[in-house]
């Protein structure tokens, strides 16, 4: 179950967050509640009243438990980490729960006419050479890609032994990525006359994200994702967006073979880290 909130000052909306609230097996709906990447703040000294404001909406809303994770980096991180200390918030991030690790590459850094020139891009200028001497090709997704994107995401899902979401989910995801350029896009990678990845990226201002991706389980010459990832870089580029950010990473000490292995390939595009805020917790 999913709510919206929305803190005001007047008529000035100064805090925000999505809401989720926990199904146990049965579908009950229990008393726990998280904010994904929330809550948000424009200004860091909002939070204060924001956190407060939540609270009291959750503790009206019967829930016993809020786990919240602002997006604060830098020296934001340590100031939002200490405010939610002082509101009752104590940490509870997880090697499994959701990143608070990433990497940022300077896309101001990239040469126009060859992106990935130099020695700290050889990797990647390897393997698109080595993925597009095998065939594959990458290209800007559209509406008629999400069947593809649908099987394979489900596909994943089913790995990891959850449920794949609901059809409209996908549509949703559709409607946002594919109809408006300014908040991001999807790529494509084609093998053999079909699809074999899809990643989608979102647009922040000045910072372009890699939000999500699906891939064909099967075993190939050259990362499936690394022409789709390659595009969406030079779309970013000629756009003018200054940052891409590649989505999360695994925290020092996690040794899980499925997210290092990603990481790795992460790192083979920039080594530049940043370190978010963690997952907190508050029972009421």
């Amino acid at each position: 179950m999913a709510r919206y909130f929305l803190a005001r000052f007047g008529d000035r909306a100064v805090g925000a967050a999505l809401i989720l609230k926990t199904r146990a097996v049965n579908a009950l709906t229990l008393p726990f509640a998280q904010v994904e990447r929330g809550p948000v703040c424009d200004d860091l000294a909002e939070m204060p009243s924001v956190l407060e404001a939540l609270h009291k909406q959750a503790r009206r809303h019967g829930i016993l438990r809020l786990s919240v994770m602002p997006y604060w980096a830098g020296e934001a991180k340590a100031q939002a980490e200490k405010i939610l200390a002082q509101h009752g918030f104590a940490e509870a991030q997880s090697f499994g729960g959701r990143h608070a690790r990433t990497l940022h590459l300077n896309l101001s850094s990239l040469r126009g006419d060859e992106l990935f020139a130099g020695s700290a891009l050889s990797q990647v200028r390897h393997e698109v050479r080595r993925a597009e001497r095998a065939g594959a090709t990458a290209r800007r997704g559209q509406k008629r890609d999400l069947d593809a994107f649908r099987e394979m995401h489900a596909q994943l899902l089913h790995l990891e032994g959850k449920r794949p979401p609901a059809a409209a989910w996908y549509e949703a995801l559709g409607e946002y990525f594919l109809t408006r350029e300014e908040q991001g896009t999807m790529f494509v990678c084609e093998y053999g006359e079909k699809i074999i990845a899809a990643i989608f990226v979102a647009r922040h201002g000045t910072l372009a994200t890699y939000v999500m991706g699906a891939s064909l389980g099967l075993e190939l010459r050259f990362p499936k994702m690394v022409l789709p990832l390659a595009k969406a870089i030079a779309w970013a580029k000629k756009n003018g967006i200054e940052a891409f950010d590649f989505g999360g990473i695994p925290l020092e000490g996690d040794m899980d073979v499925k997210r290092v292995n990603i990481a790795q390939f992460k790192r083979s595009f920039s080594r530049t880290e940043v370190n978010l805020v963690h997952e907190h917790v508050r029972w009421f």
